[in-house]
């Protein structure tokens, strides 16, 4: 597969989710990187669905390149859309993006395959003394937002009274100690391991975008824990038939030696500070042909 420099590239940014601000910084980081060498366009994405398929219609792009993450962008609904219309586009197609998406429903698959990951709870269950702590989070949203760890009965209380409306969104999963660690996937192919160091408990979006933690590219682990990370991240990534890039984020539990899958993200972070970019940096890939790699691969699913 090879880019031709005469394709016409729309790099989709902004979206409707409470991730629209890494959108952002993901998307003009890809524009400013392609313009130098192809015929580029931006787009912003809101509310208007209407708008959004008129400037795709206007732009008439070869390839799209969706910098959109959380929900509509990341869960299947853009990709329905650019499906229909027939543009080809970056990163994993429908049912990839929408089950990767649901941290519920990505459970459901990882058992299949027979992969350990942290208990999830309904988020209004009766929660005993031995249940604390855990992390709340939302049931689809990236980059960390609205993490939260809870350690009593009252901490409990205080977030189901601040959001009672929102409640539904929500689920509780236990809290797993141990190292933060993400296997990067690019070209269908590992493209390293790095460990999150941070001295918050939990790795959420201050670390991530605020006060960045500490990467540590190809950390000292156990031989066989390298190996498997990249066993099961390898066979999710397949197994779900994302297409060409992802990122898997576990725990390594360092007193029982065991593993805990996080989450699946089909569309990692594509700023100065996100993991994937460094990692591909560090095997002498840089940014333009990162970008490049991703649109090599672009497609409809039908």
């Amino acid at each position: 597969m090879n880019l031709k420099k005469s394709e016409k590239i729309s790099v989709l940014r902004g979206g409707i989710s409470e991730e629209k601000e890494i959108s952002i910084l993901s998307a003009n980081q890809v524009y400013k990187t392609l313009q130098e060498k192809y015929d580029t366009t931006l787009i912003d994405v809101d509310y208007d669905c209407n708008k959004l398929i008129d400037d795709l219609t206007r732009s008439k792009p070869d390839k799209v390149f969706n910098c959109l993450h959380g929900i509509f962008g990341e869960d299947g609904q853009l990709q329905s859309i650019l499906n229909y219309l027939k543009i080809p586009y970056t990163h994993s197609g429908v049912l990839a993006s929408s089950i990767a998406m649901n941290k519920v429903v990505s459970k459901y698959f990882y058992k299949s395959l027979g992969i350990r990951f942290p208990q999830n709870y309904d988020i209004n269950s009766k929660f005993t003394n031995s249940s604390y702590p855990f992390i709340v989070k939302p049931i689809c949203g990236g980059s960390s937002k609205n993490l939260l760890k809870i350690e009593n009965q009252k901490q409990l209380n205080d977030f189901k009274n601040n959001d009672t409306d929102e409640l539904h969104k929500y689920m509780a999963e236990e809290f797993i100690e141990g190292r933060e660690i993400t296997v990067g996937i690019l070209e269908d192919k590992i493209c390293g391991i790095m460990e999150i160091i941070f001295d918050s408990e939990i790795y959420d979006f201050k670390n991530k975008y605020q006060v960045i933690a500490k990467h540590v590219l190809e950390p000292k682990l156990p031989e066989n824990v390298k190996q498997k990370l990249k066993e099961i991240s390898l066979k999710i990534h397949r197994a779900l038939n994302c297409k060409c890039i992802s990122r898997l984020d576990f725990r390594y539990n360092t007193k029982s030696k065991e593993l805990f899958l996080l989450e699946i993200n089909t569309q990692p972070g594509l700023t100065q500070n996100s993991l994937l970019p460094e990692m591909a940096q560090s095997k002498g890939t840089d940014f333009l042909k990162l970008c490049e790699i991703l649109l090599t691969y672009a497609e409809c699913e039908f």
